[in-house]
């Protein structure tokens, strides 16, 4: 299960952000992306409602990761 906090209306740049689609073992498709800074560099990355652009893609895929990460940790106290 991904964190609610996936931003799934986001609408990317295809030039700088290629998406990927990673079939979970439920069936279900986790999409992230491929980064191109601009300057030669590419990375995998997830937007996030919280804090935009997030490099550790599967962090918001992995429940027990999720519910660590200080962003929503954060969130879900206030």
């Amino acid at each position: 299960m991904e964190c609610p906090f996936v931003d799934r209306s986001f609408t990317p740049d295809v030039n700088f952000n290629k998406p990927i689609d990673y079939k979970n073992p439920d069936g279900s498709i986790y999409r992230f992306y491929e980064h191109w800074d601009g300057f030669y560099r590419r990375y995998k990355c997830q937007f996030c409602k919280l804090i935009g652009r997030k490099r550790d893609v599967f962090e918001c895929l992995n429940e027990s990761e999720w519910k660590e990460c200080s962003y929503y940790v954060s969130r879900s106290k206030s």
